[in-house]
């Protein structure tokens, strides 16, 4: 009997990541699958008149889903990793769980207000506040990030470092930045600008919430 509930107690995470390792494969599958439609869809601005509105749906839906793969991917592989560490994280797990969402559909948004000068040099400043936090406890008092106490704060770090990166990644295809000489890089600057600030966002909870596994225990939460 107790040696079928460690067997019980991990196979949620495996389903998990299981789920999260397929979103990220139809992620990269999606730039043959899904992308060469939805170009083609933009292309004709829904002038294609033989089109069911089944087949609208449908295309839509799997166009929505392969935008949103990489970030509902990397989550569920953070859950599974949160759900490893037991019983202790489940309040952590829960808020992590809610402020991820919140951030996706927020991500989601097409166009956000800006760009705003005082915000990016605002967010930098504290951004190098978070990396002299993370790596200056380690160099004043050599035992940050020993034995592991925190993991699940640096779990939660290393997801929005995955969203970070993956952004980092699409802005060299939004708006032509790879093609400084193609028409659309202007038509697109709003996305870019948008894009941009998602991402300084998303590098600034990252090093939150590294600066914040670089703390002794007791000034940890969620644990």
């Amino acid at each position: 009997m107790t040696s079928a509930n460690p067997d019980h107690r991990a196979k949620p995470q495996r389903v998990w990541f299981l789920v999260g390792l397929a979103l990220l494969v139809y992620c990269v599958l999606g730039n043959w699958l899904v992308l060469p439609g939805y170009r083609r869809h933009l292309t004709h601005a829904g002038g294609e008149g033989g089109v069911s509105e089944l087949a609208l749906i449908w295309g839509a839906a799997r166009t929505i889903l392969w935008m949103l793969s990489f970030h509902l991917g990397a989550l569920c592989l953070a859950w599974a990793a949160l759900a490893a560490t037991g019983d202790r994280t489940r309040t952590f797990r829960r808020w992590f769980a809610a402020g991820a969402a919140v951030w996706v559909a927020l991500w989601a948004l097409p166009a956000l207000p800006g760009p705003y000068t005082v915000f990016f040099a605002s967010v930098g400043v504290f951004i190098i506040a978070m990396i002299l936090t993370a790596f200056g406890r380690a160099a004043l008092t050599g035992d940050a990030f020993a034995d592991a106490r925190v993991p699940e704060w640096r779990i939660a770090s290393t997801f929005f470092f995955a969203l970070a990166t993956w952004d980092i990644c699409g802005l060299g295809s939004v708006g032509g930045i790879l093609d400084p000489d193609g028409a659309a890089r202007a038509a697109s600057q709003t996305l870019v600008v948008a894009q941009t600030t998602k991402l300084i966002v998303e590098l600034a909870l990252a090093w939150a919430l590294l600066a914040v596994a670089a703390l002794p225990r007791r000034n940890a939460i969620g644990g």
